[in-house]
């Protein structure tokens, strides 16, 4: 029989073990620590004030971990095409001192931006504030203190501003060009859900997130305009310590059971967004925050720097099967149809 001092040994020297999934957990459960010990401070008068607290810790934490060629900021995407006095100047003659002249139009404000710094020179930099050139820039993060349908709405609103405007770019620029313009890495993280006083229920979750998303897109995009290969769409979207939305492609079930391979579907899937922890009976439960780290693992696929599996997905259930989602699901972009998948 186990006494009470060798209990608290083993537990010492189990924790001292290494856990990749514990130290994922970790990070991401260091937020609600820091989030809750400024809201015991200031109460609930300055929500603004927690709101940019939240946006500058995550900036922080997404700086300690991607490489040091990249950098964190927020502000604005700088985007240049030809002026409209050029197509005037271009009848004339020798006007050519005055070709050259293009008009600057800007992205709306971003609160998270990732860009490379090191081939790519901000233009205005102040502290964390910057405005950027297209080329350097690699994942934007929207950052939102309450997630209900309108915010997701305005979220992907600004999503689609940004997606119009990299495409508009993207074909301004000459064919040998376009090729220096990086895909585009968007992503929403909510920190929270408010509950409606009047029918006390959450007024978002991850049905309701996956199915805005693409409702916004079919509403304000055209189909051709819905394949990301022409516009970036969202990639990712959170609510934290909770849920996971990806954009991804997946494959339909053979339910007749004829052996005919289905065509794959794109749109967005609902998964968890807390790690999966087996006990010693091999029974698996929900462990920590896993939208965090999951955040961090997707801006690295955006960058142009070697990718670590090994410490980007270190969840303990390689299937998304094990205690799936209360809201899981699959929503087609094209048709907004819920449609029964595997992934």
């Amino acid at each position: 029989m186990i006494n009470n001092g060798d209990e608290i040994r083993q537990s010492y020297l189990e924790s001292k073990e290494g856990d990749l999934t514990a130290y994922a957990g970790m990070i991401g459960a260091e937020f609600d620590t820091k989030i809750n010990r400024l809201a015991q401070i200031i109460g609930r008068n300055h929500e603004l004030s927690v709101g940019n607290y939240k946006e500058s810790i995550l900036r922080n934490c997404i700086r300690q971990f991607i490489p040091k060629r990249y950098s964190v900021g927020t502000g604005f995407i700088a985007f240049t095409r030809e002026s409209r006095v050029t197509d005037v100047l271009k009848q004339r003659e020798n006007n050519s001192d005055l070709l050259n002249r293009k008009e600057l139009y800007v992205s709306k404000q971003l609160d998270i931006i990732v860009f490379d710094d090191y081939n790519f020179s901000p233009i205005l930099q102040d502290a964390e504030f910057v405005v950027v050139r297209p080329e350097s820039v690699r994942a934007v993060v929207e950052v939102k203190g309450y997630l209900n349908k309108k915010s997701v709405t305005d979220s992907v609103m600004s999503c689609i501003d940004l997606g119009r405007k990299w495409k508009e770019y993207r074909e301004y620029n000459p064919q040998w060009e376009r090729k220096k313009l990086p895909g585009l890495g968007l992503h929403l993280m909510g920190f929270a859900v408010p509950v409606n006083k009047k029918t006390k229920k959450p007024e978002c979750n991850g049905e309701i997130l996956r199915k805005t998303i693409v409702e916004t897109y079919r509403k304000h995009l055209n189909p051709d305009e819905l394949k990301e290969s022409l516009i970036p769409l969202l990639k990712e979207a959170y609510i934290y310590n909770d849920c996971i939305v990806n954009n991804t492609i997946c494959g339909q079930p053979d339910l007749n059971g004829a052996g005919i391979e289905l065509p794959n579907l794109y749109g967005y899937s609902t998964n968890r967004g807390r790690f999966v922890r087996y006990n010693e009976n091999l029974q698996p439960s929900l462990d920590r925050d896993k939208t965090i780290f999951s955040l961090l693992a997707s801006i690295f696929t955006c960058l142009e720097t070697p990718f670590n599996q090994d410490f980007s997905y270190v969840d303990q259930s390689c299937t998304l099967n094990v205690c799936p989602h209360e809201y899981g699901g699959f929503t087609e972009l094209i048709s907004g149809k819920e449609i029964a998948i595997y992934t």
